[in-house]
């Protein structure tokens, strides 16, 4: 996250960690759910009777007799998490199929990517806007779709390979993790007592794997899509928590819960990833730029990308051959920078002009700006968007490009500049 989109951020009037209240229930329809009900039912059941149980001590499987599993389509208690695992309290650790399949998905796209060197980037950028954007009742985009994964993906052995990896380990981590919360008998009667039950469930499924042949890999997967649901927002006051704990469920995810977990880890990359992932929660500038930039971004942003590639958008409709270019019309790459900032950062235009008048687009990485403007002379006056936020600019025409300022509100020029380069 870039100071630029901080700052940006800052300015915004944003409730931190608010989710949308989506009902997401409909990312699969019934008939899917029926086909992985049967076969996630089967190889989770393994896991607990081939890979947990063997490896519990005698007194733990004591205490954890009775233990069942129950695959249910949805969660009983939050429709609009799609990472909802819990025990309620009776014995069962509940692994709702469509929160499976989710997670499936995810390992899946996270192998892909990997694979074939693309920016994993994408997923997290998904997740967000699954919980902070706003989309049409039923009209939520599954993940492999979303993320443009193809079809065939799991047709790479590879792929196959490091997907199921993930997958199998991220179901030990949080079968481990609901048999810690019913071996400790926890209850979640403060949220101070909340976080604390998450952490210690959290050091009895890591001690447990230790046993194991498996390492935790898989649970990065699964922590870095539920950050987005179960995040709780920095600078909370007690009855804030509260009303968040009601909200999101009983699964209070904090930085300093995973910096806890990232010590359990033996394996140091991962401990990293953790501990990264654990600062960027106690961050606000940072929580606030991501719930900002999910309300700024669409699908197609989201196609696969290489490391330090900005998201895709749409450019504009080409010129009728023969036509001749004009400024401000078109697409363009270039830089902008900010007041204060050492360095400058890329960034993609497109420009639609019909005579005067000049309507578009932008991006930086960030979420898709909106921009709309009239030419004078070789001179664009225009007024930006951001996800809630705006702003001005003045643009001059330059050769096969532009170069100018922009600023907040009013001012066209107390931010930093902007410049671009035809590239169409």
């Amino acid at each position: 996250m870039t100071r630029i989109a901080s700052a940006l951020a800052a300015a915004l009037v944003l409730s931190i960690g608010s989710v949308c209240a989506n009902d997401l229930s409909g990312l699969y329809d019934t008939a899917t759910l029926q086909y992985w009900k049967g076969r996630y039912e089967k190889s989770t059941q393994k896991i607990l009777d081939t890979v947990i149980w063997p490896v519990l001590t005698a007194e733990e499987r004591q205490r954890l007799a009775g233990v069942r599993l129950d695959f249910p389509f949805f969660s009983e208690t939050n429709k609009g998490d799609p990472l909802s695992f819990y025990t309620p309290g009776d014995g069962r650790v509940v692994l709702p199929v469509l929160s499976l399949k989710f997670l499936d998905d995810l390992c899946t796209a996270y192998a892909w990517l990997q694979i074939n060197g693309y920016n994993v980037e994408t997923i997290s950028e998904y997740t967000a806007m699954l919980a902070y954007k706003d989309f049409p009742p039923g009209r939520y985009p599954a993940p492999l779709s979303a993320l443009g994964i193809p079809a065939n993906a799991l047709q790479d052995h590879r792929v196959d390979e490091l997907a199921l990896g993930h997958f199998v380990t991220a179901r030990t981590f949080l079968i481990l993790h609901e048999l810690g919360h019913i071996y400790y008998r926890h209850s979640w009667n403060t949220t101070a007592q909340s976080r604390a039950n998450e952490e210690e469930a959290d050091r009895f499924a890591a001690t447990v794997m230790h046993r194991t042949p498996l390492p935790p890999n898989g649970a990065l997967v699964f922590f870095m899509a539920d950050a987005h649901w179960s995040a709780f927002p920095v600078g909370y006051t007690e009855a804030q928590w509260r009303e968040h704990l009601k909200q999101s469920g009983t699964h209070p995810l904090t930085g300093h819960r995973l910096h806890t977990l990232a010590r359990e880890m033996n394996d140091r990359g991962l401990a990293m990833a953790m501990d990264q992932l654990a600062t960027m929660l106690d961050d606000p500038e940072v929580q606030a730029g991501i719930i900002a930039t999910a309300k700024a971004s669409d699908e197609s942003m989201l196609a696969p990308r290489r490391p330090g590639e900005l998201p895709r958008m749409v450019a504009a409709q080409s010129r009728p051959q023969g036509s001749a270019r004009q400024a401000f019309d078109g697409a363009y790459f270039g830089k902008f920078s900010q007041v204060g900032e050492p360095q400058s950062f890329p960034v993609e235009t497109i420009f639609e002009r019909r005579g005067d008048k000049v309507t578009g687009r932008y991006s930086f990485g960030l979420g898709i700006g909106s921009i709309e403007g009239v030419v004078e002379g070789g001179t664009l006056n225009l007024r930006w968007t951001w996800s809630g936020n705006y702003g001005r600019a003045t643009l001059h025409a330059a050769g096969e490009g532009f170069s100018g300022t922009w600023g907040y509100r009013e001012s066209p020029s107390n931010a930093g500049t902007w410049s671009g380069k035809h590239t169409q």
